[in-house]
């Protein structure tokens, strides 16, 4: 990145005037033929203004970044004014197709090689190829998980439908330097939409939470639950927060601030639990640690996109909402949507979050729910997704709860998320969604019906403009538009610097992430003289992990089971123990339990299954509705599962202990591994990154390195009858009841159910209730 002059003195000739654009295509060149170095123009007593393909103004000694290249000082280039004035201005400047793309996002953007080497060609110039995509209109689209979405993304999105962003979905894999190329790039394409007519809009990357080493969501729930603080959480986003602003990551689809109550919902496993309090404790530490305070966004600040308004873990019985066999969201209780799912977002407007994203599914509004209210006022009656509903997006959470910044619409809803909305034409549909308040689509490529809906008079251009001022209001305050361009040098060192120093605290982050639920007659912490023998049991991925979890879902890695047990095998190593190859050379087994459960995002054959082993259940038409097909399937959470009976046998007939981890990604059926455990504790990690800091912090805890702190963050379920389906006759369509209500979290679960259901369980509870008398609910856990 050149800086080219320091001040407007050293251009006497243009104190009043213009400077040229650094840079202009020559005869038949292609602005993305060459990559171009920024230039920088350094105000003393103000933002730097950063160019390719735009002039800069000069005005009292001042510059300033003339992104239509008319020469004109208007309100919307003078960052003298507020982000409001020039908000306000610059809607009023841009063209219709340019506002289009605006308010879309594309949905799976990655650099073309992960590192600034690899895109250098043997000149040693940047080759823009190797950086953003480019367009050939020979090549098939690569389809994406949903109807009408793909994955090929490249530079046509940018230039020939004018769309400001995308999602990155490099994780950690490419250098942030080469991030920040990407980035680059993009904004170069946008910018030299000021040489044909248009206003240069900076380029902004969105992303999924990409972990850093820390616990998985579950994991943080857990941990500030030992705590009883979310101190160390808005240490992380701090951290986090630099590297992403470093490298063009500007905006985090996240945190997932659901609170999770049906425990076969497939996206528990993406939030903090099922305690509303701890959920809006961490909302808080996340806005204030992503968004550089506690008062709105500012120049440090990564827009925070919460979600899924207003809380999508009600789903009917599991199933999730990305396709229509998870359409319905049901309120069974009176008062449950204020009591437990809209806390947290009361929390994040509270502290001013910039965004949020509703959630896909729909009300139900007949007999299987009760209507919800908010201050005394019902929230919503109408059956459509949450960014189809003005009831929800402008009565609620602008008006009554506050919410100040821009609403971005989940992937899918104009093609796939139509619950309600199926008789409109694709214009009416994005007509309905922005005029109820969605302020961006996320993962349309489809401008053209935008365009098509405000001409012909669907969409009233003022709900049009209302979304992009909101759009670009968030680019004003976190001043962006001057100079959106990055320094790939710096991007490399903030990660370096802050990846770095998080190593630490992220490591004792996990050892607080780590749940002892029982301990029978003390047999942890365990004596180092012992020698171990590792057995990992696993489910049945059902290959569509990878895809779900390259879509936000965090399904976690697929280690293989030998690269798992050689990194616990060298964890108890360091410990002093002997790691022996047979259980009958062992004192200790040690059982690490990964059940996995069917229910995934974009593959949804049967309703999600909480019990460990291989269990027969009825088939579904498959993601289309929740209707049997009559054929029966089956299931593999956990292979193998009746070998940890008979090992943990043999093992204590021979005086040996049994010790166990149970991997916890949403809450299990315990009983074929719990009564064979001396002593099981919980882990909730399994992102790529943080797994060997969540695998060593279990020995740390097992060897009373670490004395155990964390708590649940979920309730573990007792028996099949509390979540047992039963079928009844609702307003004369026969239905699928759950013995306990799907919008109420599990620790206050007892209050629903029958009590003669109660009775003929363990315990008498929803929660698991061990050997030990001791009940796995959401907040226990045991210490030395």
């Amino acid at each position: 990145m050149e800086i080219r002059y320091t001040s407007a003195a050293q251009w006497a000739d243009a104190r009043d005037g213009v400077i040229p654009a650094p840079y202009a295509l020559e005869a038949g060149e292609s602005i993305t033929d060459r990559y171009l170095e920024p230039v920088v123009f350094h105000n003393e007593n103000g933002p730097d203004i950063g160019v390719t393909t735009c002039g800069v103004i000069v005005r009292d000694g001042l510059y300033f970044k003339d992104m239509d290249n008319s020469g004109e000082l208007v309100p919307y280039k003078d960052w003298r004014l507020s982000p409001e004035e020039r908000a306000k201005d610059m809607v009023a400047h841009l063209r219709l197709d340019q506002q289009a793309g605006l308010v879309l996002n594309t949905l799976f953007n990655t650099p073309v090689v992960p590192t600034r080497a690899a895109a250098t060609g043997a000149d040693g110039k940047l080759e823009m190829s190797k950086i953003y995509k480019h367009h050939d209109p020979d090549e098939k689209p690569i389809p994406g998980p949903l109807p009408g979405m793909t994955m090929s993304i490249d530079d046509a999105d940018v230039l020939d439908k004018h769309i400001t962003a995308g999602v990155y979905r490099g994780d950690m894999h490419c250098e942030a330097g080469m991030v920040a190329l990407y980035h680059n790039a993009g904004t170069q394409m946008l910018e030299y939409e000021a040489c044909k007519g248009g206003v240069a809009i900076p380029y902004s990357l969105h992303t999924n939470p990409i972990n850093i080493g820390y616990p998985d969501s579950l994991g943080i729930g857990a941990a500030v639950l030992g705590d009883g603080n979310a101190d160390f959480v808005y240490e992380m986003a701090d951290t986090d927060r630099k590297m992403m602003k470093a490298e063009g990551l500007h905006i985090m689809y996240g945190p997932q601030v659901d609170v999770a109550t049906d425990p076969r919902w497939p996206r528990t496993n993406g939030t903090y639990g099922e305690r509303t309090d701890v959920t809006s404790d961490i909302t808080e530490a996340l806005i204030k640690g992503y968004q550089n305070g506690d008062d709105g966004l500012n120049e440090g600040s990564v827009v925070l996109t919460v979600k899924h308004f207003p809380g999508d873990a009600p789903s009917e019985n599991g199933f999730e909402p990305h396709v229509p066999i998870g359409q319905w969201r049901i309120y069974r209780t009176p008062g449950s949507m204020e009591k437990y799912h809209l806390p947290p977002f009361q929390r994040a407007f509270d502290y001013k979050a910039s965004s949020i994203m509703p959630d896909y599914s729909r009300i139900a509004a007949d007999g299987r729910a009760v209507p919800q209210t908010y201050r005394g006022e019902v929230t919503s009656t109408e059956a459509v997704p949450s960014a189809y509903s003005k009831e929800l997006l402008t009565d609620l959470a602008r008006n009554k709860m506050g919410f100040d910044g821009y609403i971005n619409s989940d992937s899918g809803i104009t093609s796939v998320q139509i619950y309600g909305v199926e008789d409109l034409t694709v214009p009416q549909r994005y007509a309905k969604a922005i005029s109820a308040g969605t302020d961006v689509i996320g993962g349309n490529t489809d401008p053209e019906n935008i365009i098509k809906a405000v001409e012909d008079g669907l969409l009233p251009k003022a709900d049009l403009d209302r979304a992009s001022y909101n759009r670009l209001l968030s680019l004003f305050r976190t001043k962006r538009v001057d100079n959106p361009y990055l320094d790939p040098d710096q991007a490399d060192q903030a990660r370096q610097d802050n990846f770095d120093g998080a190593k630490k605290k992220a490591y004792e982050a996990n050892q607080k992430a780590v749940v002892l639920v029982k301990n029978h007659g003390g047999v942890l912490p365990l004596a180092k003289e012992k020698k171990v023998c590792i057995v990992t049991f696993k489910g049945v991925d059902s290959g569509f992990a990878k895809m779900a979890q390259a879509m936000g879902a965090g399904l976690g890695s697929a280690d293989a089971d030998e690269a798992l047990r050689k990194t616990l095998a060298e964890a108890f190593e360091k410990k002093g123990y002997t790691v022996v190859a047979t259980p009958e050379e062992a004192d200790v087994l040690y059982l690490h339990v990964r059940p996995i459960s069917n229910g995934v995002v974009f593959y949804q054959f049967a309703m999600p299954v909480i019990e460990m082993g291989e269990i027969v259940t009825d088939e579904r038409e498959i993601n289309k509705s929740q209707k049997k097909t009559g054929k029966q399937v089956t299931v593999t959470t956990l292979k193998d599962v009746e070998k940890i009976r008979e090992l943990a046998d043999a093992i204590h007939a021979r005086g040996g202990k049994v010790v166990g981890t149970c991997v916890v990604n949403n809450p299990w059926l315990l009983d074929k591994l719990e009564p064979y455990c001396d002593a099981l504790t919980i882990q909730y990690t399994v992102s790529t990154v943080a797994l060997n800091n969540a695998l060593n912090a279990q020995v740390d805890v097992i060897s009373g390195d670490f004395a155990p702190t964390g708590k649940l963050s979920l309730t573990m379920v007792s028996d099949p009858a509390v979540i047992a389906i039963t079928e009844q006759e609702i307003d004369g369509v026969v239905r699928e009841i759950c013995a306990s209500p799907n919008d109420v979290p599990g620790y206050d679960k007892d209050l629903y159910i029958d009590p003669a259901i109660l009775a003929g369980v363990r315990g008498g509870s929803y929660a698991y209730c061990d050997a030990d008398g001791n009940y796995y609910r959401s907040g226990f856990g045991l210490n030395y």
